[in-house]
């Protein structure tokens, strides 16, 4: 929480709720007026001054002025409380050092500064004699460039809180963790969420569900489930639909193994959202979308302090979406999405409060089939559904967190979300292709969902010493209860010539419907201890203890009815011989419990393992200006059900599956207003061992090669100010279609574009081309009747509106 403190009989009046102290060292040596003795870290430290900055700070009062100083710039401020109320600051905009910017804040207000400790910066001001004067100690103003909760200024983050529960340096983190920050989703017009990880190494889209939500690949595993604040999604079977982009802050991907600190979840990783939250200054933003396919989107993200001293935030972003598509015979799709927050932020305690309401209505589409072995051979804009295929959804969720700081070493968290879904599905699902490799068997499906679950998780953090070892210790427990229902009814439907398709058939009478319960219940308790040893050395310990119980019936009778118990451990090292280079090694492990599947005995299987190692560089460069993350790994998924050879139908639990690959990913700003965030990956996926497919196959869907690079550049001042250009490609190589490698999917490059120009200081029109060059690709392959075509040549102008 950012204050303004007077030594005044310990008076204290809350400044910029919500803004955490913190100081970020660059490298960049600056001549700085200074009254004190520095020392090497000092000097470092000071460099902060003469880093290079993109400065956007209104005119308005100094002391609210300074706070934005802070938040931008990294740095701490105090200054003397008997000037600092009376005087106002003048507008500071464009790119420039903190120290100019710092010396435009002060210009004509008689004041100076002073660096104190190479950390804080100190405004001081001529001492004045005058009768009745009220002596006020410093007064600290606590900025805030970035914390792990918050957003990111540009394109680098320097903190996540997903890798360890708590807001921690990135550097200092011995696990691959990438953030996409809100203003890369900005600049590539992302609303989808596979849209803003693509640009992540090791993360490729894993099918659509039928256009229902987004399903992805991490490290070459598969996963449907996502988490928003630090809680999974509703449960292993996904979301009910496509998650928007419209309230998220900051898309994290923490790579491997996760359930130490989240339980059950899939081996290759966690892909983490932070939610927009309210801000201690009020604004109002309002954007409009239109573009090819009859696109049409609206946004808006209001924030508005309800009380004077700024105790109570109010924040409401909402988005509406219509849409064509460039599938043949599409009906339009529609979305919706609203999602009001609230922040009583205390001296010592801030309380959140978040609602949010999706809604979608999309047409059902398993999207083309292969054919022998290729996957190209039908246009992609070939519909193999009817146009009586559907499937609406809704979802609600409500969050609460409460934090509370006991003092500046310990403090506790603890939330809770409920959610509920239902989605209602009737669909033409194609069956498999006949002998003739041109008719196209298929079936009606009518399937209803619901889906309820509660969560609730409490922490504890501390900070303290043990002799030379300086302890972050985290102590957690976490429950979580799921209920799922569903309901399928199924019918005969016409074939479909595949080559010369002709719609309009109808369902026949549908069958009695197949009904399914599941009950997962999760407890989970973890400790996570961050330890440094001296200023080179650190070491992080963890451990869950997981207690797992489910129950899976199919009309009625029970068919599972488990429970589990597993330990999960992570231990990592980060050895720093320098300033802002690290280098990592860790192990992980995770579990995932099958809820529906049993031996031919009748036995529950035993829940599916995922173990890695990984080592790896993270290093900052440019006065931590830009970043890179290099990661080689080999994760090992076990467990895996394969046929029961003795037993038709039915599985064993003997197959294995690899994962070994080197990844890059560098983001950050090359210099002043060029930025650039990208990937590169190298995987090699396999089976390892299997009853059912042939060991050394590769895994779905799962090139070797795949890479982006997208950057941005800004033009200010001259003829041209205000102008911003960029581009970047994303290349996918060559895959296999399925875990029988029975076909391949071509590779592809897809190049985008942005143009930017900001008309005033509140408004600003942008242009963005989707695959410029209209190349004709698969985004993903599920199986030979499920595969998913990419978007063609797309424009889309956007008009933006901030007040």
């Amino acid at each position: 929480m950012g204050v303004i403190k007077g030594s005044r009989r310990g008076r204290c009046r809350t400044m910029a709720p919500g803004v955490l102290v913190m100081a970020v060292a660059m490298t960049m040596n600056a001549a700085v007026p200074s009254s004190f003795a520095q020392s090497p870290m000092t000097e470092t430290r000071l460099a902060q001054l003469g880093a290079q900055r993109n400065f956007e700070i209104p005119a308005q009062p100094l002391s609210s002025a300074l706070v934005l100083f802070g938040q931008q710039s990294g740095l701490q401020v105090t200054v003397d409380g008997s000037v600092v109320r009376s005087l106002s600051a003048q507008a500071v905009s464009g790119t420039m050092t903190a120290q100019q910017a710092l010396q435009r804040l002060l210009a004509g207000t008689g004041l100076t500064y002073a660096v104190s400790g190479g950390t804080t910066i100190a405004i001081q001001s001529a001492p004045r004699e005058s009768e009745g004067r009220i002596e006020l100690g410093p007064i600290t103003v606590e900025g805030n460039k970035e914390s792990g909760y918050g957003p990111v200024s540009g394109y680098k983050a320097s903190r996540s809180a997903t890798a360890t529960k708590t807001d921690t340096p990135i550097i200092d983190i011995p696990s691959a963790v990438q953030v996409v920050p809100r203003e890369v989703i900005r600049d590539q017009n992302a609303t989808r969420l596979l849209d803003a990880v693509r640009n992540v190494s090791g993360v490729q889209g894993g099918g659509t569900s039928g256009n229902r939500s987004d399903g992805f690949l991490l490290r070459g595993f598969s996963t449907t489930r996502v988490a928003k604040d630090g809680f999974l999604s509703a449960s292993s079977f996904g979301d009910v639909g496509f998650i928007d982009l419209v309230n998220i802050e900051r898309v994290e991907v923490l790579k491997g193994p996760a359930s130490v600190l989240y339980g059950q979840n899939n081996p290759g990783g966690l892909i983490n959202l932070v939610s927009r939250k309210p801000q201690p200054k009020a604004f109002y933003g309002f954007d409009g979308t239109y573009g090819s396919n009859d696109f049409y989107r609206g946004e808006i993200d209001l924030n508005q302090p309800l009380t004077t001293d700024g105790k109570l935030l109010f924040r409401l972003n909402a988005a509406y979406q219509n849409t064509d598509s460039f599938r043949d015979f599409f009906v339009n799709a529609k979305r919706a999405v609203i999602a009001p927050s609230l922040r009583l932020a205390l001296p010592d305690t801030t309380v959140d409060l978040q609602l949010e309401y999706y809604y979608q209505r999309q047409q059902f589409d398993r999207g083309l089939v292969a054919i022998g072995k290729r996957a190209d051979l039908l246009p992609r804009d070939r519909y193999l559904g009817e146009r009586f295929s559907r499937g609406p959804s809704s979802e609600l969720r409500v969050n609460a967190v409460v934090d509370h700081r006991f003092n500046e070493a310990w403090s506790w968290r603890s939330s809770f979300r409920a959610a509920w879904g239902d989605q209602d599905r009737l669909s033409a699902d194609p069956q498999g292709l006949r002998a003739d490799n041109r008719t196209l068997n298929r079936r009606a499906a009518d399937l209803r969902t619901d889906i309820g679950n509660y969560a609730a998780q409490t922490e504890v953090t501390g900070k303290f010493d043990t002799g030379f070892l300086n302890h972050q210790l985290l102590v957690g427990f976490d429950a979580n209860f799921t209920r799922f229902r569903s309901s399928l009814r199924t019918a005969s439907l016409a074939p479909i010539d595949i080559f010369n398709p002709v719609y309009g058939a109808r369902p026949g009478a549908f069958g009695p419907a197949t009904t399914q319960n599941r009950q997962i219940d999760l407890y989970g308790f973890y400790l996570q201890d961050l330890v440094s040893i001296g200023t080179q050395w650190k070491l992080l310990l963890g451990g869950r203890f997981d207690y797992a119980k489910s129950k899976f019936k199919r009309d009625g009778q029970i068919i599972t009815d488990a429970t589990d118990k597993v330990f999960s451990p992570r231990v990592g090292l980060v050895f720093q011989p320098v300033e802002n280079l690290s280098l990592y090694a860790s192990y992980t492990e995770s579990f995932l419990p099958f809820v529906t599947a049993v031996s031919a005995n009748g036995t529950p299987f035993k829940p599916e393992e995922g173990r890695q190692i990984e080592v790896g560089i993270k290093r900052d460069w440019l006065d931590g200006r830009l970043s890179t993350t290099l990661a080689v790994f080999q994760l090992t998924r076990r467990n895996v059900l394969t046929a029961d050879p003795a037993n038709p139908g039915f599985s064993i639990q003997t197959g294995e599956q690899r994962s070994r690959g080197v990844e890059v990913d560098i983001s950050g700003e090359v210099m002043p207003n060029w930025k650039v965030f990208g990937s590169i990956t190298y995987l090699d996926a396999k089976i390892t061992a299997d009853r059912t497919f042939a060991v050394g196959n590769q895994l779905a869907s799962v090139p070797r090669w795949s890479g982006s690079i997208w950057t941005t550049y800004a033009i200010k001042g001259g003829t041209f100010d205000g102008l911003e250009l960029g581009g970047g490609v994303f290349a996918v190589g060559r895959r296999k279609g399925d875990l029988n490698n029975s076909f391949s999917v071509a590779g592809y490059a897809s190049v985008d574009l942005l143009v930017r120009y900001r008309i005033n200081q509140n408004l600003e029109a942008s242009f963005n081309v989707s695959n410029l060059f209209n190349a004709n690709f698969v985004e993903a392959a599920v199986s030979r009747t499920e595969i998913y075509p990419g978007t063609p040549r797309s424009f889309f102008g956007r008009l933006s509106l901030k007040l």
